[in-house]
């Protein structure tokens, strides 16, 4: 009896680990298969295939034990892609449509990792799990071949970038500003001084272009962080000494550089994350690189909530382009698992905002909300009035309108209000299936609320976001 258990049980097992191992298998066979006449139909039929994963096909691929080796896997796939189009570009082959068609694929396949991380996350101590991609010893930490051993805390370099998520209704706006859905919201440039000090030179909304110590950037308690390097070390570091200087005598002397709401990279006067970048790699290099390589069409999509941002132009630099971009190598990665879900959420609420724009015409009614109208009537006016202007300077740039707080606080308003009501629904289907809701369900979800609100006596969403 024990033995026919045992192979039972040893089948059941046998049989999960072939399945999974053929999921991967297929994967890599088509990454292997890719090339630069069909990149673009692969890549979208790789992404649809990806999209058609049932949740109790991927309950039962996290519940194999192997479920830290998928998470694995899984990096190892999207270092393998990415190896792909550094050759095509090599070779003088890579277009913009391949780029542009890889998006979604990088996209999928970050999000079954996440999906891992969060599953075996949830089976730990909360405490195993570290809440920065810079604790020391990190197994958390995904490195690339030839970086096992970084250190992230002591070891980056002059021209480094962190590529990083944070935890706003904001970021997730900005990161599926482009063309296409990413997981990225802000662009960070690493110098380290001839004391070997790390700093970071970063734009925020708030305050504009700063430069700080490594450990100023740690407290920011982003969700996820990948770090590139640039192939030409030596010209990255002097883009990264470049930018520390200017950002860095200009906070000392005239004041912050202001934050760039138009995301317009023809004008220099003002910065935002990813700007910080392309404007210190083309002085370092004389006007000679673009960066990014593949530019994202900001107007694709959702247009009317675009240029309510004030955001006029047809392209620019969405920091989650860097990882198109195979000048740069990826060296390492990693996520709070204990927050996969809550980040989740937010996005998927910005990209059913999205849709809805698209779809119905939906629009943000500016003064709609408490918050809109304490931002646009209050703490506009505590900004400019000279005793009261310390209590919000690290909220609020002076260069920001009063239409434009306005927004944002209706985006804030309008994201609050959809979370409180995704958020038991999906902690429900983790409790009763040992999943989160997938996107499309969230989608699902999200859509039945707008309905629902749209034919209430009593309309909260249409309030402030409505056709």
């Amino acid at each position: 009896m024990i033995n026919r258990l045992t192979f039972i049980l040893l089948f059941i097992f046998s049989a999960q680990s072939i399945w999974a191992e053929s999921i991967f298998s297929q994967l890599n066979s088509k990454i292997d298969q890719l090339t630069p006449q069909n990149c673009v139909s692969l890549s979208l039929k790789v992404d649809s295939e990806f999209k058609g994963f049932k949740s109790a096909e991927l309950l039962e691929l996290f519940k194999n034990p192997g479920v830290k080796s998928i998470s694995n896997e899984l990096w190892q796939a999207k270092l393998h892609l990415h190896q792909k189009i550094k050759d095509f570009y090599r070779k003088n082959e890579y277009s913009v449509d391949c780029g542009r068609s890889l998006r979604p694929v990088f996209r999928q396949i970050r999000l079954f990792e996440d999906l891992a991380e969060e599953y075996l996350g949830r089976n730990l101590n909360p405490e195993a799990v570290p809440q920065s991609a810079f604790k020391l010893q990190n197994p958390h930490l995904h490195k690339a071949k030839g970086f096992e051993e970084i250190e992230l805390a002591n070891d980056l370099e002059s021209g480094d970038l962190l590529l990083t998520r944070g935890n706003a209704f904001t970021s997730a706006a900005i990161a599926s500003l482009g063309e296409e859905d990413t997981q990225f919201s802000h662009l960070s440039l690493v110098y380290k001084d001839p004391q070997k000090k790390i700093w970071t030179i970063e734009a925020h909304i708030e305050v504009g272009s700063i430069v700080r110590p490594l450990e100023a950037h740690i407290k920011d308690s982003n969700f996820r962080t990948m770090v590139l390097r640039f192939e030409d070390r030596e010209l990255a570091a002097r883009a990264a000494k470049f930018a520390f200087e200017k950002v860095k005598k200009a906070s000392e002397t005239t004041g912050n550089i202001n934050y760039d709401f138009g995301f317009d990279m023809d004008e220099e006067e003002n910065l935002f994350c990813s700007e910080i970048v392309s404007w210190s790699f083309s002085h370092a290099s004389q006007g000679q690189l673009q960066v990014p390589l593949i530019k994202n069409r900001v107007q694709k999509r959702k247009s009317s909530f675009v240029n309510d941002l004030e955001i006029k132009i047809e392209e620019s630099f969405i920091p989650a382009d860097l990882e198109i971009d195979p000048r740069f190598e990826i060296i390492a990665e990693w996520r709070d698992a204990n927050r996969v879900n809550d980040s989740h959420e937010k996005d998927a609420i910005l990209q059913a905002m999205y849709q809805w724009v698209d779809d119905y015409g939906y629009k943000m009614i500016n003064g709609s909300s408490r918050k809109s109208k304490f931002y646009k009537h209050i703490v506009w006016y505590m900004r400019r009035i000279p005793l009261l202007k310390n209590s919000v300077k690290e909220k609020l740039p002076l260069n920001m309108s009063k239409k434009l707080i306005g927004f944002f606080g209706v985006l804030d308003s309008v994201g609050e209000w959809l979370q409180e009501r995704l958020h038991p629904a999906n902690e429900t289907s983790i409790r009763e299936r040992g999943l989160p809701l997938l996107p499309h369900e969230k989608y699902q979800y999200l859509d039945g609320l707008r309905i629902a609100d749209q034919k209430s006596r009593r309309p909260r969403l249409h309030k402030m976001f409505r056709p």
